[in-house]
């Protein structure tokens, strides 16, 4: 086996291992922490995201009628068609999808980091980002079902789904019902527990300081994604 080979199922390794032993594999992962692997985890699970947002954006339905004026984003005529609003609608969940994935993981582990370093915790920040990266292993599955799900989903359910997101008349409050949503998932709140224990690893403080810490963190997030595609 050629030395590329086995970086390459080790890293693989390192991914199942945060699924099967987390502490273990977390700890691991910390005594010599490859920012490029945690990097390229975040992506691979970004552009699944983005992809699964495409799917489900190209099964909507136009709302808007041809003739409807667009301001400065106006087609040949002056006007918009429905062709070119649906493309701008896909490129536009595309963008949030990316954005909304390595937002997450640096803001998430910025806040995490500032709010260790003040309780004492001794850990790097590279540390936390490399962990944090790893820790987002949960939402590569839950990603992985949303595109299988994009695929085989009917126009008629997508469309269902997306009206369950607006449920209530003032945009306020589906803001807050949708960044509750997406921040307590399963996948999330598994997300959120290895976090814990990644917090445990890097900054070496209690269980209960980490808890106190992600919470807090998740709380901040979750104000922060009424308003930024996170």
């Amino acid at each position: 086996m050629s030395k590329r080979e086995g970086e390459k199922l080790s890293f693989i390794g390192q991914v199942i291992g945060c699924l099967t032993s987390p502490r273990s594999s977390l700890k691991s992962i910390l005594e010599k922490p490859s920012l490029l692997r945690a990097a390229v985890l975040i992506l691979v699970i970004a552009v699944i995201a983005a992809w699964a947002s495409y799917n489900y954006t190209e099964k909507l339905p136009l709302t808007f009628r041809p003739e409807q004026e667009a301001g400065p984003f106006q087609g040949p005529g002056g006007f918009v068609s429905p062709e070119q609003i649906r493309q701008a609608s896909m490129i536009v969940s595309v963008m949030m999808g990316l954005i909304g994935v390595f937002g997450s993981w640096l803001i998430s582990s910025t806040i995490v980091h500032a709010l260790s370093r003040a309780q004492g915790g001794k850990g790097t920040f590279r540390g936390i980002l490399t962990l944090a990266g790893y820790a987002s292993t949960p939402l590569l599955i839950q990603h992985l079902l949303r595109l299988i799900d994009s695929f085989t989903a009917t126009k008629q359910e997508v469309l269902q789904l997306a009206e369950m997101t607006q449920m209530f008349n003032q945009p306020f409050l589906n803001a807050i019902a949708n960044a509750a949503l997406n921040v307590f998932s399963i996948f999330r709140l598994w997300s959120v527990a290895l976090l814990v224990i990644a917090l445990c690893e890097n900054y070496k403080i209690s269980t209960a300081r980490s808890v106190v810490t992600v919470a807090a963190m998740y709380i901040t997030i979750l104000f922060l994604s009424m308003f930024l595609p996170l």
